[in-house]
């Protein structure tokens, strides 16, 4: 009983406790509600507002990237670039640009709302000191600051504001490149500069550039050779006459009156002429008119003397020749004289383009130039065709010029590097390698000329090179590309003539490059470039492919040339660099 009246007594004041500690667990879990709804706001409003600044980061990178890449245009076409990429990418959905036709109005209208948040500078990186110095002249890289004030936020009450600025800074430059260019110097470099192109070109204009070729060499005469060719004259040495050789007539002039002439033809007859006259022409009759006469004899006095026309020694004694020395180490004026003279592509340097330009047997300049182009292109045979404006080579290397031109007017940090096929092992050679000294490119590529080592085509060769050389020096954060021209077909590997293994060996160093991540811009050059293999090697690498076709004057493919290296040079890769 008194347990129980004990229990009794206690169960108030317990009940009492209980209810006391529910109204604290409610007034805690209250505040902790309010403690959660605290942290809840302030991690949605931090996280906004991180998501804006994102935001705003992307659309100034996107701008100065745009800025930057609209540099080689001009400072107010870039500051147009940078503003219409901040409508394109806004914060907020306060700008957006509705149409093509309202842009420039957009632009303009958000240039004057943003004055004082967006500033844009325009001016060189510098990698030290990593800042930007503005520049004027022929900037590099593009600075966008963008100050973004008063954007509302979610929970102004908790934050106790209602309102947050934020900005963000973004500086795009043009990304220094390590560039290989490799070029054709094989023989065939200088077709268009030769007899050869007159169906394609015309003969006016062929003939044209071969005359100023041989201004370029200083209008040189050779004895009695005048530009335009000639038949030849040739003195007799006993007898007093001289008689002009016109392949199947003959011009004879004496100072006495002549007794007798006889002709000699190429299908081993003769024929005699009974004569009391001092001149005259002669050619042969009957069934031998117009057959082709190899000599002549002349009697004077009752005294003879013959000529042989297909002695050299007669063609360059009447060339006047037979005292001069050959200009060059390698050849003779012998060769020259059986190339203008022959006839069938049994005989040394037979050359039909000769005969269909209507000079066969006639002696000039223009036969001698055309045959230095055609037969003695190497250095070593005729160590100054480098200095002549041969065609497509003069070409390649004005475009080389305006390559360098552009790519030294911006200060990227650029280097370039040369290599050319073929060496005179009918490898390629690396000229240069990369270097920030582009005028020793050009200097180089301007002393070498069409077939400068060797006559033929080892594209393969010259891609090495090029490939070795990024793989050795390229510099880590470069750019590295590789620009390849050719006119013509790959036609050369391991010192023997085979088309076929010459192909497969330029898809495998395209492959080499691919898997280094060299892109390779292709040109191919005239009519009878390789246009299939070219673009080839660019898709393979990820690169761009430029025709330049043919079937059009050098004028045109030089104009359509350079151009092409204009866009290759101007085409820089960019990077944000802050």
């Amino acid at each position: 009983m008194c347990a129980l009246t004990s229990l009794s007594r206690r169960l108030p004041y317990a009940r009492r406790v209980a209810g006391h500690r529910r109204g604290s667990v409610l007034v805690l879990s209250l505040f902790l509600m309010m403690v959660l709804l605290a942290l809840i706001a302030l991690s949605v409003e931090s996280g906004y507002m991180y998501a804006m600044k994102g935001r705003l980061q992307r659309s100034v990178d996107s701008a100065a990237l745009a800025g930057a890449g609209s540099l080689v245009d001009g400072a107010q076409t870039a500051n147009a670039s940078v503003v219409e990429y901040m409508l394109r990418n806004p914060v907020t959905p306060d700008h957006v640009v509705v149409s093509e036709a309202e842009l420039e109005g957009q632009i303009s209208s958000y240039l004057t709302e943003h004055e004082e948040e967006l500033e844009i500078t325009l001016g060189h990186w510098n990698v030290d000191d990593r800042v930007i110095e503005p520049a004027v002249e022929l900037p590099s890289a593009v600075s966008v600051t963008m100050v973004q004030q008063d954007l509302p936020l979610f929970f102004g009450t908790f934050a106790g504001r209602d309102r947050f600025t934020i900005s963000a800074t973004s500086i795009a430059t043009y990304q220094p490149r390590d560039i290989m260019v490799i070029l054709d110097f094989s023989a065939s470099m200088n077709d268009d500069s030769e007899l050869r192109s007159i169906s394609t070109l015309g003969q006016d204009s062929v003939e044209e550039n071969i005359e100023k070729m041989w201004g370029d060499l200083g209008n040189p005469t050779y004895g009695n050779l005048q530009f335009d060719p000639q038949w030849v004259t040739v003195p007799g040495v006993s007898l007093p006459f001289s008689v002009t050789w016109r392949s199947n007539a003959i011009d004879i002039e004496a100072t006495t009156n002549m007794q007798q002439v006889k002709l000699f033809f190429s299908n081993g007859s003769s024929q005699k002429f009974q004569t009391s006259q001092s001149s005259g022409t002669w050619s042969g009759t009957g069934n031998l008119n117009g057959n082709r006469i190899t000599g002549v004899r002349v009697k004077i006095n009752g005294n003879n003397e013959k000529i042989n026309f297909y002695s050299n020694s007669a063609i360059i004694r009447g060339l006047g020749l037979d005292t001069v020395s050959y200009p060059y180490n390698s050849g003779n004026w012998g060769d020259f004289v059986e190339y203008c003279r022959s006839h069938s592509s049994s005989m040394p340097w037979y050359d039909y383009d000769v005969y269909d330009a209507g000079y066969r047997r006639k002696f000039g300049m223009l036969t001698l130039i055309n045959f230095w182009n055609r037969h003695k292109p190497r250095n070593s045979e005729t160590e100054d065709l480098w200095m002549v404006s041969a065609q497509p080579i003069t070409a390649v290397k004005d475009a080389l010029d305006v390559f360098m031109e552009y790519i030294e007017a911006v200060p990227t940090n650029d280097r370039v590097g040369l290599s050319i096929y073929n060496s005179s092992s009918g490898n390629g050679v690396l000229e240069n390698g990369l270097t920030f000294d582009l005028d020793a490119i050009v200097d180089i590529a301007r002393h070498r000329q069409a077939g400068h080592y060797h006559h033929y085509t080892n594209i393969g060769a010259g891609m090495k090179k090029a490939r070795e050389e990024l793989e050795s020096n390229a510099r880590l954060g470069a750019y590295k590309m590789i620009v390849l021209m050719t006119d013509g077909k790959a036609n050369w590997i391991n010192g023997d003539y085979d088309e076929d293994e010459a192909d497969e060996y330029v898809l495998e160093e395209a492959q080499l490059a691919a898997d280094l991540g060299y892109p390779i811009v292709t040109i191919s050059l005239g009519a009878g470039a390789d246009t299939a293999i070219m673009g080839q090697v660019a898709e393979i690498t990820a690169g761009t492919h430029f025709n330049v076709p043919g079937g059009q004057s050098v004028e045109e493919y030089s104009e359509e040339l350079i151009d092409v290296f204009e866009k290759i040079a101007t085409h820089r890769p960019l990077k944000i660099v802050h």
